[in-house]
């Protein structure tokens, strides 16, 4: 209906709807026309305020917020609140707040989260903690439509167990508190907590929706527990919930974050709507578990289903270029990116430049570095990891200086390249300089991969006392990353005494490493000793086998992780023959994928075979 053509007789038919479906700004203008000259504007003044704000136009809402013929009232504040909110402008919503107090005007229950939005996006924590207090003094902590908003707004300013606390006060909890409660936890990185309350809903009968859904399988696939979101899947079909992209797609990660291939493209191919996130992924997926082929390939189909890849598309395919170290695949992405305009996204060149880098074309990787308009810390962080990788620790080195030169401050990662650099170059003194600077001057806490290359730092250095003692002073557990740095030194130096019994876990890894022989050798598996160079007896040979670093990874992986669950090992020396054939067979019995990544490439093991054919 054109509001123009009203006549006066027909201005008692405005209603909130007029104000609603208004298209355009001018057509929102028009009926505020009209609406001035209705004999009672004042029960559509909220509803303009808010039309106002979803176009933009904050100063004719505030304009129609002064015009009000009587005092205000909260239904009015509500209104011009959440036209700030949505025009991002979350700090003036909690000031108009404090105004609408001053102003002796209490506010109710569609107030508040309209608040505790505005604090979240803001980051005013304590503004919302103080608005939480208000709501309790008003008697609202029971609303469950107020308790949800502040829940939420807890959870997404990371004060989980805050949030946690409002749930558990609530008196009776609908179904929408018990579905923000399982998001909330998965969003905090609590995925077992978000499990638990899920199996709770379950057994209360409490409807669950698609949210939660497709969180309790993010929270499956953060945890990596392939049975338990197998069990969700088939909660998903029975549910009905299948149809749903946002928990299809969520089913895909889950596959694909616990290693089923296989799986994770049947999800692909039975939806019905592949937006580009599930492209995303699956591209993502492929390129993951090391196979760049087919992630190109389906990178090329989604160009043809006519769905236009963006910068996600290219930061899920870089990386597994990087790791194969392909220069032609490295050239192609690059040229992808330059006909899409995609050379002004930084993470995308940042992730491009550290493809180049690790592809062995250092040159065009610095290219890439110095044509970047605006340096963050990941880029210096990459170039000076390219830089170490290369053996260039000198000029690695040189580059942190300049970073520091113009106020860039450091990270792990930054840490990790340089002493990576180090490691390569055997800067030992350097390397115990910048461990120290890492801690004292820039305060960031060593991480397992700190640790990691100041172990192999000092051994390949021969320095295994000083190697021993920082594992032992270590804040948490060492890794198996660790001791292969360790046993990889002790291979350089030929020091057969260190590195087998080390382990505070030694006892039960070598009991389990028996325990897997024993079993394998019913299988078929011979021990094949002519891996081992030293020139000694067979049993020595035999036992020396056992002190391999992919074994006692393998062992200790088994002990300490869930039945099902794949076992990853990364080491910086080449797999023997020998640990190979073990992998193969420990699969099988253990019913284990394996994935092992020493300095050629990635080793898929499964069902007893491995994806290389046994030929790398």
């Amino acid at each position: 209906m054109e509001l123009l053509c009203f006549s006066s007789d027909s201005l008692r038919l405005l209603d909130p709807n007029s104000l609603n479906s208004c298209k355009s700004l001018s057509s929102l203008k028009q009926t505020h026309a009209v609406l001035l000259k209705s004999p009672e504007p004042k029960p559509l003044i909220p509803n303009l305020i808010a039309a106002y704000g979803r176009f933009g136009d904050l100063g004719s809402a505030i304009s129609a917020f002064g015009h009000y013929p009587d005092d205000p009232n909260a239904f009015l504040f509500n209104s011009l609140i959440q036209s700030h909110n949505l025009n991002s402008l979350f700090l003036t919503s909690i000031h108009l707040y404090i105004k609408m107090l001053g102003s002796n005007i209490q506010p109710n229950q569609y107030t508040f989260p309209l608040l505790f939005k505005a604090c979240s996006l803001s980051s005013e924590l304590s503004g919302g903690a103080q608005i939480h207090g208000q709501v309790v003094k008003l008697g609202y902590v029971r609303n469950p439509f107020v308790a949800v908003a502040v829940m939420d707004m807890y959870m997404k300013s990371g004060q989980s167990f805050d949030a946690e606390k409002v749930f558990d006060g609530m008196g009776e909890k609908d179904g929408v508190a018990w579905n923000a409660m399982v998001t909330g936890l998965v969003q905090s990185g609590r995925a077992e907590e978000a499990l638990e309350v899920f199996e709770r809903m379950r057994r209360e009968g409490v409807g669950v929706g698609c949210v939660a859904v497709a969180s309790v399988v993010a929270a499956c696939s953060q945890l990596r527990v392939l049975h338990q979101g197998k069990w969700i899947h088939a909660f998903v079909v029975r549910s009905g919930f299948s149809a749903d992209t946002v928990i299809s797609t969520a089913l895909l990660d889950m596959y694909a974050n616990c290693g089923d291939l296989g799986l994770a493209n049947q999800i692909f191919g039975e939806m019905h709507t592949k937006d580009l996130i599930a492209w995303n992924c699956l591209v993502s997926c492929y390129a993951q578990y090391g196979s760049v082929e087919n992630a190109f390939k389906l990178f090329i189909d989604m160009q043809n289903s006519k769905l236009k890849p963006n910068g996600s598309s290219l930061s899920g395919i870089l990386p597994a270029v990087a790791r194969f170290g392909s220069l032609h695949h490295t050239k192609s992405c690059h040229c992808f990116i330059l006909r899409n305009g995609l050379e002004s996204d930084e993470f995308v060149i940042t992730a491009l430049m550290d493809t180049y880098a690790k592809s062995g074309d250092l040159s065009t990787a610095h290219n890439l570095f110095d044509g970047m308009p605006k340096k963050s810390v990941v880029a210096w962080s990459a170039i000076i990891s390219g830089y170490g990788t290369h053996g260039c620790c000198n000029e690695a080195l040189s580059l942190f200086d300049k970073m520091l030169e113009t106020n860039i401050k450091p990270n792990h990662v930054t840490y990790v390249g340089l002493l990576s650099a180090c490691v390569h170059s055997g800067f030992v003194d350097k390397g115990r300089e910048y461990f120290k600077r890492m801690i004292y001057e820039h305060g960031i806490t060593p991480q397992a991969q700190h640790f990691t290359c100041m172990v192999d730092l000092l051994s390949r250095a021969g320095l295994f006392d000083e190697a021993m003692d920082l594992i032992n002073v270590m804040p948490i557990e060492p890794p198996a990353e660790i001791w292969g740095a360790l046993l990889g030194g002790c291979k350089i130096h030929q020091n057969v005494e260190l590195g087998d019994t080390s382990h505070p876990n030694s006892c039960e890894i070598y009991h389990k490493i028996e325990e897997l022989l024993d079993d394998i050798g019913k299988l078929g598996y011979v021990p094949q000793i002519k891996a081992v160079l030293q020139n000694v007896e067979e049993d020595m040979k035999e036992n020396a086998l056992k002190g391999h670093s992919e074994k006692l990874a393998m062992a200790y992986g088994l002990l300490r992780t869930k039945p099902g669950m794949p076992i990853r090992i990364m080491k910086n020396l080449r797999s023997c023959e020998d640990c190979h054939a073990f992998m193969k067979y420990v699969s099988k019995i253990t019913l284990r994928e394996i994935v092992v990544r020493d300095t050629v490439r990635f080793h898929h093991i499964k069902d007893g075979t491995c994806r290389c054919g046994d030929y790398w």
